[in-house]
């Protein structure tokens, strides 16, 4: 099949039906989610979906071929497009906490399931305190800058502190974290 010129979110929509025509159910997690949700914000190069119905790797390597969809381990790739499918979880996290509630977003090719924002927006959060990714931190300011106005901030907070942060480096990063996510949201129009 070909999805030249198709978006990161059209790709996911058909991948998505395509894994639902087989029976499995999935959602688009990671970075990929910041793209569907804010795609001027960030551009991932890969779709992250977790499989929530459980992986099988040949069940989810037949679909996928349908589409045109090469098998690479964990990875799918198909050559007339640069997003790459990985298949990273069954059960979406951010942090410790599993998720389970989920956005549908449309796309002119059908609807994905992907992250809320603000749990995408956590997830890049737990990466900047973890990992010490600043890109992360940067994305995430610069995804609730552009967000819908619909982004509740105590809703965005309580999200947060959901994080482990309990050591004291990682506590000074989700403080600073905080202080930047405020002056985004503050910032918004």
């Amino acid at each position: 099949m070909n999805l030249d010129g198709w978006s990161l979110a059209e790709v996911a929509a058909a991948v998505e039906a395509q894994l639902r025509a087989y029976g499995m159910s999935v959602a688009v997690v990671g970075g990929s989610a910041i793209t569907i949700h804010v795609p001027q914000v960030y551009t991932s190069h890969d779709i992250d979906l977790a499989v929530t119905t459980g992986i099988n790797h040949r069940r989810i390597g037949e679909a996928l071929a349908g589409l045109g969809f090469k098998s690479y381990g964990r990875s799918y790739a198909n050559e007339t497009t640069p997003y790459t499918i990985d298949i990273v979880a069954d059960t979406p996290y951010v942090d410790q906490r599993p998720i389970h509630d989920f956005d549908r977003v449309q796309t002119i090719r059908g609807d994905v399931t992907v992250l809320k924002l603000q749990d995408a927006i956590a997830d890049r959060i737990a990466a900047f305190l973890y990992w010490q990714d600043s890109q992360s931190l940067d994305v995430a300011e610069r995804s609730l800058a552009a967000a819908d106005p619909k982004i509740d901030w105590a809703s965005l907070i309580a999200t947060l502190e959901q994080l482990e942060h309990g050591d004291h480096d990682t506590n000074e990063r989700f403080q600073l974290a905080l202080e930047v996510l405020s002056k985004a949201y503050e910032g918004r129009p």
